[in-house]
């Protein structure tokens, strides 16, 4: 059963939304970007004025231009980069883009042309803007776009790199000064790694943990989870309290991910002869939040919090469960937006701690 009633269905819709604003921003960028362009090109022109059927133009071309690229970009170029060897990948994308530029500056000519002759499609027309094509002010554009492209290749990979809020967060230029916060931390660790990695070896036990940690995501984002890190075989979850909590997120998040993977349950037992599982702690309290390091610079969570939730979750194969949380977060959470009940496993002394603390786990 679900967790969450409808969660199913946003998590089956998220990566194509997801991928959908991704091509429509690339889409709008690009589209700026051509109009700075021309008004620079353009300004000093005394018949500037007369130009508006160019402007609108170069728009439309633009505009069907973004929507292409931008979607060969998320849908498919990006996945070449992923899967095929690298110089593979880029002879494929700069075929597939010098044919659709050619086919974009073809008809943007052609639509220039017409606007400026005021004549219908005929063969001398069709004759001149195939030959223009291939001058000086074809090669120009197609090195200008062939940068944007792989600019906007490479934003879209640092995005991925850190995430997509925090990336945003990181350009904001929020956490260069160290502030304080009230973070929820989920520690998920595979269980029975050490004999999965014995037995399938390093190169194969590497391809395991990437294909498990690239079918959990999409249940991390729509419960607006942040990848913090992944260490080895355990990934580190954060969200802000009030995120977390939203809709028992935090919560929420640990049962889609063993959905989805349970999902792809039959891929991973013909592929790798084995069924990823998880346990799990979380914990909630203040952290330090900032950025650090020079060479490699990377926002940074300081604080009790991340430890306790580590000790947390070491303690689940000893208490016979898969998810353990302190019952002061679980006091934060709305429980309407679940579908098990949880019961005290008593005050537990974490290991390096004074102070006891009340931990819960799902009742059988």
């Amino acid at each position: 059963m679900s967790i969450f009633v409808g969660i199913r269905q946003k998590l089956s819709h998220y990566s194509i939304k997801g991928k959908i604003i991704t091509v429509l921003w690339i889409t709008l960028i690009w589209t700026l970007i051509r109009l700075f362009r021309f008004f620079e090109t353009y300004a000093s022109n005394p018949d500037f004025i007369e130009l508006n059927e160019e402007l609108a133009s170069s728009i439309l071309i633009t505009l069907v231009a973004g929507l292409f690229v931008g979607a060969s970009i998320v849908f498919l170029w990006e996945r070449w980069l992923r899967r095929m060897a690298y110089f593979k990948a880029m002879f494929f994308i700069m075929l597939f883009y010098s044919l659709l530029f050619s086919i974009l500056f073809s008809l943007e000519q052609g639509m220039i042309k017409l606007s400026n002759t005021n004549q219908t499609t005929d063969v001398e027309v069709l004759a001149l803007k195939f030959k223009e094509g291939f001058n000086l002010v074809f090669l120009t554009n197609y090195i200008y776009w062939l940068v944007i492209t792989f600019l906007t290749i490479l934003f879209l990979f640092i995005r991925d790199k850190f995430g997509p809020i925090t990336f945003v967060n990181f350009l904001k230029g929020k956490y260069l000064r160290p502030k304080r916060e009230e973070r929820i931390f989920m520690f998920m660790d595979l269980k029975s790694s050490t004999a999965i990695a014995e037995r399938l070896g390093e190169e194969r036990y590497f391809n395991f943990l990437n294909d498990t940690f690239r079918i959990a995501t999409p249940g991390i984002l729509v419960t607006q989870g942040e990848i913090y890190q992944y260490v080895g075989d355990e990934i580190v979850i954060s969200w802000l309290i009030k995120n977390g909590v939203h809709r028992a997120n935090c919560i929420r998040c640990y049962y889609e991910i063993i959905e989805l993977l349970e999902d792809k349950s039959v891929y991973f037992h013909e592929t790798y002869g084995t069924q990823p599982l998880f346990k799990a702690g979380l914990h909630f309290g203040h952290v330090i939040t900032g950025e650090m390091g020079i060479v490699k610079r990377e926002i940074v969570y300081s604080g009790d919090v991340l430890n306790t939730a580590s000790r947390i979750q070491s303690l689940c194969n000893e208490m016979n469960t898969d998810i353990l949380l302190s019952n002061n977060l679980m006091k934060q959470i709305d429980l309407k937006f679940l579908d098990v009940e949880f019961k005290s496993v008593g005050n537990i002394t974490l290991r390096g701690k004074q102070q006891k603390i009340e931990l819960v786990t799902p009742a059988k």
